[in-house]
């Protein structure tokens, strides 16, 4: 007996210049309607970690063929920097409907590289557990309590 498993990307990607492109990656031929938007079809495979609960600087690919409207994506969004990517996966049942809950993930343009075959985008995720300012506060009384001598501190 096998199981089969089913899986669609919405990939929602808002160039810095304000063009949208949406794409999925399952219903071959025909658009679908997820969150609003209507998403075409588009043969693209993701790369990376999709789904994080650590705040990492996560690093993610999308590979598409090396195709007119994928050439398109990178020109249009000046190779990809700066652009914003939404990906959600979601499982698809037997009759082809989409379920309501998957990972929601947003990614940061870093770049784009070009081959005879595919075109790759590059992306980060959003936060970065590393980058200066995040939580965006600094250790005071206030959030920490009084102040140790040594290095134990009770964050509240």
């Amino acid at each position: 007996m096998t199981n089969e498993i089913r899986l669609v990307q919405f990939f929602d990607l808002l160039t810095d210049n304000g063009k949208r492109h949406c794409f999925q990656n399952y219903f071959v031929g025909s658009k679908q309607t997820f969150g609003g938007a209507s998403f075409s079809f588009a043969p693209f495979q993701v790369n990376g970690s999709v789904s994080s609960l650590n705040g990492d600087n996560d690093q993610l690919t999308v590979l598409f063929p090396a195709t007119e409207y994928a050439v398109r994506l990178v020109e249009e969004g000046e190779g990809n920097r700066k652009s914003l990517l939404t990906l959600d996966t979601r499982f698809v049942n037997q009759s082809g409907g989409v379920s309501n809950n998957g990972p929601h993930e947003i990614f940061v343009g870093l770049g784009a590289s070009f081959s005879t075959d595919t075109i790759e985008l590059r992306f980060s995720s959003a936060l970065d557990a590393v980058a200066s300012n995040f939580p965006a506060n600094s250790l005071t009384s206030k959030n920490v309590g009084i102040l140790p001598l040594e290095s134990a501190l009770s964050l509240r």
